[in-house]
């Protein structure tokens, strides 16, 4: 991503899943891509929150 070695160990894991995936984009966009490539995946679907999940969650 051409980031230094300091910047890269001082990033945020997320940030990092962030730039990795606008970078494949981006080499997509300039490059070419696969149709599958340029289609985003759905997005995970969560479980509602009820109070017995909550308490699961956040219970001591």
């Amino acid at each position: 991503m051409g980031w230094t070695e300091e910047q890269a160990l001082r990033t945020d894991v997320n940030a990092i899943v962030v730039a990795h995936d606008g970078r494949k984009a981006m080499l997509a966009a300039i490059f070419g891509g696969g149709e599958e490539e340029d289609v985003p995946p759905e997005p995970e679907k969560l479980p509602e929150m009820t109070p017995a999940l909550f308490r699961a969650m956040f219970a001591r």
